[in-house]
C-alpha cells in the first residue's frame, strides 16, 4: 500500500510540474495589452507634437507670405499712385519736371502696338531659344494666358516659358 501512496504523489506532482509548465507558456503566449496600449500613447504624443511642430512651421510660413503680400501691395499701391498722377499730369497738359519721357500721338501708338503684336507672333513660333529668354512679368503674363486660352496644359506652358506651373496655374485661371 505504500507504494501505491508514493505512486500517486509521484503522478500528482507530475501533474503539478505539468500544469506549471503549462501555465508558464500560457503566459509567454499571452499578449500583455497594456504594454501595446503604452508604445500607442507614444506613438500618439510624437504625433501630435509633430503635428504642433508643423503648424507653427505653417503659420510662419504664412506670416512670411503676408508680410511679402503686404510688401508687394504697397508697392504696387505706390505704382498706382504715381500712374495716376503722370495720368492726371498727362489729361492736364503739363509735363512732371524733370521728364524727358516723349509724348505719343496717336500714330506712334499705333505703330508700337502693331510692333508688340508682330514680336507676340514671333514669341508664339515654336523654337528651342525659347525656354532661356527671361521675359517681363507682363508679357509673360499675357503669353500664359494666350496659351492657356489656345488649350496647351500648364505643364507645357511652364515648360515653354520656362517658369513654375502653380505660376501658370494661378495666372491662367485669373486671366479666365
Amino acid at each position: 500500500m505504500a507504494m501505491f501512496f508514493v505512486c500517486i504523489i509521484l503522478v500528482g506532482s507530475g501533474i503539478v510540474l505539468v500544469s506549471f509548465f503549462m501555465m508558464l507558456a500560457e503566459k509567454k503566449r499571452l499578449h500583455d495589452y497594456r504594454t501595446d496600449l503604452a508604445e500607442k500613447k507614444d506613438s500618439l504624443i510624437r504625433v501630435i507634437e509633430d503635428a504642433e511642430l508643423l503648424v507653427s512651421e505653417l503659420n510662419n510660413y504664412s506670416d512670411y507670405v503676408l508680410s511679402r503680400i503686404e510688401e508687394k501691395n504697397e508697392t504696387l499701391s505706390k505704382s498706382i499712385s504715381e500712374a495716376d498722377l503722370r495720368i492726371e499730369l498727362l489729361k492736364s497738359g503739363t509735363e512732371p519736371a524733370g521728364s524727358n519721357n516723349p509724348v505719343y500721338d496717336e500714330e506712334s501708338v499705333s505703330r508700337i502696338l502693331e510692333e508688340e503684336g508682330r514680336q507676340q507672333a514671333v514669341k508664339t513660333a515654336p523654337n528651342s531659344s525659347r525656354k532661356s529668354k527671361v521675359v517681363t512679368f507682363d508679357v509673360k503674363r499675357r503669353e500664359i494666358i494666350e496659351l492657356a486660352n489656345q488649350g496647351v496644359s500648364c505643364t507645357e506652358i511652364a515648360r515653354i516659358l520656362n517658369c513654375g506651373k502653380g505660376e501658370i496655374e494661378l495666372i491662367s485661371r485669373m486671366g479666365r
